[in-house]
């Protein structure tokens, strides 16, 4: 080595016994140094803050008047082993203050080796870690207990971070999976489309109901969600800093023996709703059929009215016998006009029209059964809102699922069934009910939704204004019809209405 080198090394070698002692002394751990025999020779400033004793009180002294006596003695058998074989242990005892009172030290003990090898002293650095403990014990008391109502809880809890990857889910989120016929990534993902969930900048929400329908299942599952966000830390590879990610603290609680409940009274309403919609329906029906069968004769009556007039002038007998009938025809219409009862006031609003043809399904429930017609149910899970009035697009599809059963009922058909679809569009909502009876034939797919048009044998069962009625909410909501032929037999029906986001 260079001069330069070994300096450093000759000055810190030549320094004054008391900066060593003022070292020892000044020092934030408490320190002790015994012989071999564990008697205390000295004690620096912060022993005497922790324990309460000076110098002169524990000088010659025994370690062992430290001990609470709590300390298991296999664990002073461990520290012994270790000092005879000249190493450091390192460890925790329960030590006594001067005033008695208990502390837990945290503890190292270094065995002093002479120049011949042998153990001259033992330097003992503890320090006063009760408090730290106590904290300790607190957040593991607490750990364990969250963990505990959270592995217990019915309610599903997910942590999710802001790349939507799950970091936590308890057993309840599993359970919740196997009810819904998917995994927590495929859950996770579905709860991000309809709840609209951005996991880098959620705002807290609470109490959200969330519709999922299961493909094949005609009772969709019910969930109230809940999401807190949250900011974690880690540090990162280099241990210099740490870094924050944000996370969702998601809840999801399964509310469909609720809904069921609710979904009860909403169908009984509907039904009594739909009754009185179908009823006036029917009255104005019957009325403008009447008006229909009389608007022909009245058409005929003025029109002989008129040629008699030019053969025998205005005055003839038969021309003001003419006149008088046409008035009178003229007059019932007036009156049927006069009683049409008026068109019940719609309510638009944002509807899922999953919902809907549920609810209108779940009147057909009987029929169905008696008929035999199965049901292939597959709704879109992820369906946008639409615009519109219940009370209406419920007639509309109860329109159209007449039309499908009447028509299977009509031609005996074997297989019996009926299949409804929605699906998302780019900015519509596409619903297709499909059925195995006998279709409707090119010809007569625009004249369907003619009054009093009627591909049935026996068109006299129902009035032939179904599709009519079909047809005008359809219009009414922007959307449209489209029928089409699947095979040999069989008929669908396509719908396309706007979705919310683009009216």
């Amino acid at each position: 080595m260079t001069r330069q080198q070994t300096a450093p090394c000759a000055d810190a070698t030549n320094l004054p016994a008391e900066v060593y002692f003022e070292t020892v002394n000044q020092a934030p751990l408490a320190i002790s140094i015994t012989d071999t025999q564990s008697r205390i020779l000295y004690v620096n400033a912060a022993f005497t803050e922790v324990t309460g004793y000076s110098l002169e009180e524990v000088q010659g002294q025994h370690t062992r008047m430290l001990s609470a006596g709590k300390t298991p003695s296999c664990l002073y058998g461990e520290l012994w082993a270790n000092l005879l074989k000249q190493q450091v242990w390192s460890g925790r005892l329960v030590n006594k203050r001067k005033d008695q009172r208990h502390y837990l030290a945290e503890l190292t003990i270094t065995p002093v080796i002479s120049e011949s090898g042998e153990t001259s002293h033992y330097l003992a650095m503890h320090r006063d870690i009760t408090r730290l403990q106590k904290l300790n014990q607190e957040l593991d008391n607490q750990r364990t207990l969250t963990e505990s109502i959270i592995k217990t809880s019915p309610v599903a809890t997910l942590l999710i971070d802001n790349l939507g990857k799950v970091r936590f889910e308890n057993p309840a989120v599993e359970q919740l999976c196997l009810i819904l016929g998917c995994d927590t990534q495929a859950l996770t993902t579905v709860l991000a489309k309809r709840l609209g969930l951005v996991f880098r900048e959620s705002p807290d929400f609470s109490g959200l109901e969330l519709r999922y329908d299961i493909p094949g299942i005609g009772t969709p599952r019910w969930l109230s969600c809940s999401g807190s966000s949250l900011q974690l830390w880690q540090s990162d590879a280099s241990f210099n800093q740490e870094q924050a990610y944000d996370c969702l603290l998601l809840t999801l609680n399964d509310i469909t023996d609720l809904k069921v409940q609710q979904q009860e009274v909403r169908i009984n309403a509907l039904m009594a709703r739909l009754a009185e919609n179908e009823l006036v329906h029917s009255m104005r029906e019957a009325l403008n059929g009447a008006i229909y069968q009389l608007q022909r004769p009245l058409n005929i009556t003025g029109a002989a009215a008129a040629i008699q007039e030019k053969r025998c002038g205005q005055d003839d007998p038969l021309h003001q016998t003419l006149l008088e009938v046409r008035a009178s025809c003229q007059r019932a219409i007036d009156t049927l006009h006069h009683a049409l009862p008026g068109i019940p006031t719609k309510r638009k609003m944002p509807l899922n029209l999953n919902e809907l043809l549920r609810e209108v399904l779940s009147l057909y429930t009987e029929r169905l059964l008696a008929d035999g017609v199965i049901i292939d149910w597959q709704p879109c899970n992820t369906l946008p809102s639409v615009l519109g009035d219940d009370i209406s697009l419920c007639n509309l599809f109860k329109q159209l699922l007449d039309n499908s059963l009447n028509a299977m009922s009509d031609h005996r058909t074997r297989n019996r069934e009926l299949l409804i679809q929605t699906e998302r569009l780019a900015d519509a909502v596409r619903v297709q009910i499909s059925d195995t009876g006998p279709g409707i034939a090119s010809e007569n797919r625009h004249k369907v939704f003619e009054p009093f048009f009627s591909t049935r044998k026996n068109p006299s069962k129902r009035g032939g204004m179904g599709l009519v009625l079909a047809q005008d909410v359809a219009n009414d909501h922007g959307a449209t019809i489209e029928i089409e032929r699947i095979g040999e037999p069989g008929c669908r029906f396509v719908l396309t209405f706007p979705s919310l986001s683009t009216l």
